[in-house]
């Protein structure tokens, strides 16, 4: 080997030392980097909000209700950390739904309603753009419930969604092969029809959940309610829903502020996802799945 392919080799070899030098560093600074933000995240979350001073709690309810998500669980917890927080004077449920699931719907009602038993701070409901079915049902916990006049209020009713597409698909030549024990678990299959039996059924399941939410409805706002036309389901504006007492005053979350909470702190305890968190959810995505079901 001459003294010149030598000296390429030594100097190739001592490049790839530097290399393998540089990429340890980079790595490690980039583990370094991942590391401080894991530990310092805490000192940047939401919750340090809460030791901020006095202040009111806005926890932000909006889309549709569905048993995943912020819907029941992220909201009562929400709530009861408000209510834990010796800083916090008050709560604001700032409702933005057109409703969803019942059973969800009512299970934040309920424990809102326990919430409020044990607990001496008011409950404030904003009506937003809209508080129909669900969205009401929750917003009628509130202490005091309030909406903008332009605000779409009510909705008290429940539905059961379902199609019947047989004779199209006989048309097409679609013949159904679903297999299943028991004669009515495929009763709202879109391929056969509903018995008049079935049917009946279906009603009074339907109906005996109504009945419920306007038992709920009617135990929540007492005498304001001025006649039973506010449960067939219709919707209407904040000026309309005050009439009917549906909600106790028309305005807005400035107003309230302005006029029960002397200008308070404003706090929105709905924690926004962290970095990691973001960047978890970009790499890993999400599936979800809603089976036809009973909504308001």
């Amino acid at each position: 080997m001459d003294e010149k392919t030598l000296k390429d080799l030594i100097d190739a070899l001592l490049e790839d030392k530097k290399s393998e030098r540089r990429f340890k560093i980079i790595s490690r600074l980039i583990i370094f980097s991942l590391f401080l933000i894991i530990i310092t995240l805490p000192f940047f979350s939401s919750d340090n909000l809460y030791k901020a001073g006095n202040h009111t709690a806005v926890i932000n309810i909006s889309g549709i209700i569905s048993p995943g998500g912020d819907s029941s669980k992220k909201t009562i917890d929400l709530i009861r950390k408000a209510v834990n927080n010796d800083l916090c004077e008050n709560i604001i449920l700032n409702v933005n739904s057109p409703g969803g699931s019942a059973t969800q719907s009512k299970i934040i009602f309920d424990q809102i309603s326990r919430i409020k038993e044990t607990s001496d701070k008011t409950i404030y409901a904003i009506i937003d753009d809209v508080g129909a079915s669900g969205g009401y049902y929750i917003a009628a916990s509130g202490d005091v419930v309030i909406a903008n006049s332009s605000s779409i209020v009510g909705s008290i009713g429940v539905r059961l969604d379902s199609i019947n597409i047989q004779s199209l698909a006989e048309k097409l030549g679609i013949v159904s092969q679903t297999i299943s024990s028991g004669k009515d678990k495929t009763m709202l299959d879109p391929l056969q029809p509903l018995s008049q039996k079935q049917r009946a059924h279906l009603n009074r399941l339907v109906t005996d959940i109504h009945d419920e939410f306007i038992q709920d409805i009617k135990t929540a706002r007492g005498e304001k309610i001025k006649d039973n036309s506010v449960f067939t389901g219709l919707f209407w504006t904040g000026q309309q829903a005050l009439q009917l007492g549906l909600i106790d005053e028309v305005g807005s979350i400035y107003d309230i502020n302005q006029k029960y909470l002397n200008n308070s702190n404003l706090v929105t305890y709905n924690k926004k996802p962290s970095f990691i968190e973001e960047l978890m959810q970009s790499i890993i995505p999400s599936y979800s799945s809603m089976p036809i079901g009973i909504s308001y």
